[in-house]
């Protein structure tokens, strides 16, 4: 599955990648498609398959981040207690991603507390590292 691929989901315990792999759905989307806006629930945490995403925050709705590697995560509001998404996601190419429903995700990690400790910790590295490569 390709779970294991994303920074975020490769040193989870098999059962825990198992039961996030039958919750996840996967999405295609046409080039200029906003996956959502700033601003609306945050009820969705991604995974790029394939294509390109450009998150922009602001009124101008900015760039501030290109989302182009297999497996990068995005949409992380939704698994850090965000009521709402701090950026807009708008497809860049023909853009394919794994939608996990946060519900969804916290039932998974309430049953496999340490697969969620793991994930948590990656999680807060890739968005570290994002916040370094975007102050370049």
């Amino acid at each position: 599955m390709f779970l294991p691929k994303s920074d975020v989901f490769k040193d989870l315990r098999q059962e825990a990648v198992n039961e996030i792999s039958e919750v996840a759905v996967e999405e295609s989307c046409d080039e200029g498609t906003v996956i959502f806006s700033q601003g609306d629930s945050a009820n969705h945490l991604y995974l790029l398959v394939e294509g390109r995403v450009r998150l922009g925050a602001g009124d101008e709705a900015k760039t501030t981040y290109i989302v182009e590697r297999l497996g990068e995560v995005f949409g992380w509001s939704s698994a850090v207690g965000r009521e709402s998404y701090a950026a807009s996601a708008e497809c860049l190419a023909p853009t394919r991603v794994l939608k996990i429903d946060k519900t969804d995700l916290e039932k998974v990690f309430d049953a496999h507390e340490r697969s969620g400790r793991k994930f948590y910790r990656s999680l807060a590295a890739a968005l570290g590292e994002r916040l370094v490569q975007m102050h370049r």
